[in-house]
């Protein structure tokens, strides 16, 4: 094996912080689509969805105004069967304005019966778009969002 006698620990990462630069600009992914853990899918037309739209797009229920940011209630549910061969793997939920972004991942099995949630989430005070990522095992993520205006005085 042919090692560089001149090869540093600083050239080393050098390397790897401008190669992990550059992988992702290569990928081709468009960058209107992307949102943590990957690529998702979104309605083309909300007025007339198509089947495959209906039951993987999920529905949002958030109030547009919250009043207390520490106990913001939101309920995501789908119309997706819950099949041992198709069913809702994971639904997850973000908000970029904030300094968590992450609000919460839940896992689901088809044992689930079905893929619903209702929680309360923190929200950073002002207007913000809460994002829901709903991933079948079979047709990927599927997003959908709200905007909220919190109160002054949010998490």
């Amino acid at each position: 094996m042919l090692i560089e006698e001149d090869f540093s620990r600083r050239k080393f990462i050098r390397y790897s912080v401008i190669g992990g630069a550059v992988v992702p600009l290569l990928s081709g992914i468009p960058a209107e689509n992307e949102v943590y853990g990957g690529v998702y899918n979104t309605a083309k037309d909300m007025e007339n969805l198509t089947e495959l739209e209906r039951i993987h797009i999920p529905k949002v229920t958030l109030p547009p105004v919250v009043e207390d940011g520490t106990q913001a209630s939101i309920i995501v549910s789908l119309d997706h069967p819950m099949e041992e061969d198709h069913y809702i793997k994971s639904i997850q939920i973000l908000n970029f304005n904030d300094p968590v972004v992450i609000k919460g991942k839940f896992f689901m099995t088809p044992m689930n019966g079905e893929a619903f949630i209702s929680t309360q989430i923190r929200l950073a005070g002002g207007e913000g778009t809460v994002w829901v990522v709903a991933e079948c095992n079979k047709h990927g993520k599927w997003a959908a969002n709200r905007t909220v205006n919190v109160a002054a005085g949010g998490c």
